[in-house]
């Protein structure tokens, strides 16, 4: 089965990239591209971007493009911050994410209950990212991580077991670092949890090592649900053919369930980057949108 599903996916890596005068001219590849777009979508929680984001949402979900956002739950985050609730107040379905600076509290329990206690609508909380290699953020050891995770698993067990269902820490995007964190987070514990409450989180941008989780994902783990936290390509003009080849690759080669692309906007901490699918939010109501953010919108 694996020589099939690479075989069969590394049909796609021959294929053209597709430009917005390709839709234009041939508005099949547009429909192909919307065939295989996973309505999930990165979002970084910016003040400056409030009237973009509440636009942009918005006219995603009513085309129905969107169904869900996965937001950085920080210790400075509030409930009641202005651009979360207008986010959230389009009906988007929300994975929390939990910055990796909260897995260093000594009392991490308690703050997963102010957490729960302060995002109700939540069910889907994902802990931590990329913990060992979150570069300017705060690093911990994968043996540190598990020791954390599973602490929070039996609390959440413990106290409210119909809560929320955990998502693990999405490893690396790229290269074999990712898979080599993930068996050893198999060999820490992770295959022994139930899998009704945990699910795997991966990004994923470099799908030449993609099939390197095939193992796993197919032994150890095959009873656990697959999530791709962050996927993407950081060029423009590349975004529709990235989703029309390389989605289904993920979903072939991970069994990935959702794909959320990276990002909305990226740009909160720094140059926009080439990810986002839309740029300038200050500029509102004519900030940049990209190729395949038109696309989606489109009726």
């Amino acid at each position: 089965m694996t020589v099939v599903l690479v075989a069969a996916c590394e049909r796609f890596q021959n294929r053209s990239p597709i430009s917005p005068t390709d839709v234009v001219a041939d508005p099949g590849l547009g429909i192909e591209v919307l065939a295989q777009w996973s309505p999930y979508v990165g979002i970084h929680v910016a003040g400056q971007a409030l009237e973009t984001y509440r636009e942009a949402v918005s006219v995603l979900r009513g085309a129905g493009r969107l169904k869900g956002v996965r937001v950085e739950i920080t210790r400075g985050l509030s409930p009641g911050d202005p651009t979360l609730r207008a986010i959230t107040g389009t009906g988007v379905e929300v994975l929390g994410l939990i910055s990796n600076e909260m897995l260093r509290l000594p009392n991490v329990e308690d703050e997963i209950n102010r957490i729960f206690r302060a995002y109700p609508q939540i069910r889907h909380f994902q802990i931590g990212n990329e913990v060992t290699t979150n570069q300017g953020g705060t690093t911990i050891t994968i043996e540190h991580y598990m020791t954390i995770f599973k602490r929070v698993y039996d609390h959440m067990l413990s106290h409210d077991p119909g809560r929320a269902i955990l998502l693990t820490q999405s490893t690396l995007g790229s290269g074999l670092h990712g898979p080599t964190e993930l068996e050893a987070m198999v060999r820490l514990g992770l295959a022994a949890l139930d899998p009704r409450h945990v699910i795997v989180g991966v990004n994923m941008y470099d799908l030449d090592h993609a099939s390197q989780y095939l193992g796993l994902l197919g032994g150890a783990l095959r009873g656990f649900r697959v999530w791709v936290t962050e996927s993407g390509v950081r060029d423009p003009e590349r975004h529709l053919s990235w989703v029309r080849d390389n989605y289904p690759r993920l979903r072939n080669l991970l069994r990935a369930e959702r794909v959320y692309w990276y990002v909305m906007w990226g740009g909160d901490s720094g140059p926009d980057t080439d990810f986002s699918l839309v740029k300038n939010p200050r500029a509102y109501p004519n900030y940049w949108r990209s190729p395949l953010f038109e696309l989606l919108t489109s009726r």
